[in-house]
């Protein structure tokens, strides 16, 4: 069932890499940070009931309700509804995203099946998502579009370490979280400031603060 999971999560950044609705990147960080969760069901029974409760307030709170609940203001906030001006058509975007995906699940079975700490299919998909989330950086135009990949990069950097142990220290999450707190934070509180000043927030405003 685990594996099912781990698919479906990748499967997600196919969508993302085909969709210019800001609304269903939202909502598609709903799904991600539920099914991180269903992952680490599969690894509760050894795990305390104090590294439980920081799971589901991570998972379940952080990820799926407290972030794209901000990213939604941001977006109605600022009337970013689309990004429908990335530098290649969604259809390409979708054959990068699955080759990306297909060549990381073949080297992790080539390169990490041999290795027994390291479970594959976590690592290649994994690795997949923070590929596609920095390749979908460089061509989206919107910086709330930029945020949600840097979320989604932080997720797959989450199945990462899920990947390599199973035991998850609460410090080690709790600097992860910090992270993703300050950098939506930041970036939201930037968007307002952007949004104030052009009327489209496309990335290419930015290079105008360097005047």
């Amino acid at each position: 069932m685990v594996n099912a999971f781990i698919i479906l999560f990748g499967l997600t950044m196919l969508y993302i890499s085909t969709t210019s609705r800001i609304i269903s990147h939202i909502r598609l960080l709903i799904i991600q940070g539920v099914l991180l969760f269903l992952i680490c069901c599969s690894g509760m029974k050894d795990m305390s009931i104090l590294n439980i409760a920081f799971l589901v307030v991570e998972t379940l709170i952080v990820k799926s309700i407290v972030i794209p609940a901000f990213l939604y203001k941001v977006s109605k906030k600022t009337h970013s509804d689309r990004d429908a001006a990335a530098n290649i058509p969604h259809f390409y975007c979708l054959v990068v995203s699955t080759v990306i995906l297909l060549v990381c699940m073949l080297l992790s079975q080539y390169y990490v099946s041999s290795i027994k700490l390291i479970s594959h299919l976590f690592f290649g998909v994994s690795v997949a998502t923070i590929i596609i989330s920095l390749w979908l950086i460089t061509i989206k135009h919107k910086i709330i579009s930029n945020v949600i990949e840097f979320i989604t990069m932080e997720n797959g950097i989450f199945l990462l370490s899920l990947s390599v142990a199973k035991e998850m220290p609460i410090l080690v999450n709790l600097g992860v979280l910090l992270d993703v707190f300050i950098a939506v934070y930041i970036l939201g509180l930037f968007v307002n400031e952007i949004n104030n000043e052009f009327q489209d927030l496309e990335v290419s405003n930015l290079s105008e603060y360097n005047d």
